[in-house]
C-alpha cells in the first residue's frame, strides 16, 4: 500500500483544520444562543402600540432587572383584564403623580413636563386626562402609539410582572439598542446611565459566531469543489502508453488491428 503523497497529507492536515475551526465556532454560536435565553429573553413584536419606536416584526432583547427606571421599555407580564406578555414603556413608578396633561398638553411627572419625541408622528401625549398617585407595587404603562395602546390610561396603575427590560432590538437585519429618551435624564426621573448588561455579551458572541462561521462555510464549500474538479480531471488524463519489445515498436501500431 503506496503512502500519500506530500499534496494529499497537506489536504488532509487543511480539512482538519477547518473542520475544528467549524466545530468551536458552531459551539459558541450555541453557546451564545443559550446565554441568551438563560440570562436574559428574546420576544418578537405582534402589535402596532409602540410604533414607531417598535414595530410589528422585530426582534427585542431583555436583560432582567431588579429596579426599573422611568422611560424604560419593559416586557411586562399581565393576569387582567387578558393575560399575556406585552411591551410598555415605564412613565410613573410607585409613588409618583402622573397627570395629563399640562397647558402645553404634556404629561407631567411629578411636577416635570414629559417632552416625548417617541410618540407615534402627529399623536398627542394623551386624549384621556387623568391625575395619578401611582400606589406601592404599581407601575403607570404607556405605549407610544397613544391612538392604539390599551395601557394604563384604561386599565389604571397596573401591578405587573417585569420579564425583562428590552436592551437591543433588531429589525430586517439591523440592530440598534434603545435608550432612556433624553427628557426623563434631562428632568432627573431617570439615571443618566447604566452598565453594559450581561445578555449583550452574549449577544456578541453569538452574532460573531455566525459572522465568522458564514465565510468558513463558504470557503470549505469553494475548497471542496476545486477539489472535486481536480481530481476529475486528472481521473480524465489517459495513462502514458508503455514501449514495445525489443526492436522498437510500440504496444500498438496501424497494423495490430
Amino acid at each position: 500500500m503506496t503512502e500519500p503523497g506530500p499534496g494529499r497529507r497537506t489536504r488532509r492536515r487543511g480539512w482538519i483544520v477547518f473542520w475544528v475551526l467549524a466545530g468551536c465556532i458552531v459551539l459558541a454560536g450555541a453557546g451564545g444562543a443559550v446565554a441568551i435565553h438563560v440570562v436574559g429573553g428574546a420576544y418578537r413584536v405582534t402589535s402596532t402600540s409602540m410604533e414607531n419606536t417598535l414595530r410589528p416584526g422585530d426582534v427585542l432583547i431583555t436583560a432582567p432587572t431588579s429596579q426599573v427606571h422611568r422611560g424604560d421599555l419593559i416586557v411586562e407580564r399581565q393576569t387582567v383584564p387578558a393575560p399575556g406578555d406585552l411591551i410598555r414603556r415605564v412613565i410613573g413608578l410607585p409613588g409618583d403623580h402622573v397627570v395629563c396633561c399640562n397647558a402645553a398638553g404634556r404629561i407631567t411627572v411629578n411636577g416635570r413636563p414629559l417632552d416625548e419625541t417617541y410618540v407615534y408622528p402627529g399623536e398627542a401625549a394623551s386624549s384621556v386626562r387623568f391625575n395619578v398617585t401611582v400606589p406601592p407595587g404599581h407601575l403607570w404603562l404607556l405605549g407610544d402609539h397613544r391612538l392604539v395602546a390599551y395601557d394604563s390610561r384604561g386599565l389604571g396603575p397596573l401591578a405587573v410582572q417585569v420579564l425583562g427590560r428590552v436592551v437591543l432590538v433588531a429589525r430586517g437585519g439591523h440592530w440598534f439598542r434603545p435608550y432612556t429618551p433624553a427628557t426623563f435624564i434631562r428632568d432627573g426621573l431617570a439615571p443618566a446611565s447604566e452598565g453594559t448588561p450581561p445578555v449583550l455579551a452574549a449577544v456578541g458572541v453569538f452574532a460573531a459566531a455566525w459572522l465568522l462561521l458564514i465565510p468558513l462555510v463558504i470557503i470549505g464549500v469553494v475548497c471542496f469543489v476545486v477539489g472535486r474538479v481536480r481530481r476529475r480531471r486528472k481521473e480524465r488524463v489517459p495513462a502514458p502508453l508503455s514501449d514495445g519489445p525489443a526492436g522498437g515498436t510500440s504496444a500498438w501500431s496501424p497494423s495490430d488491428r
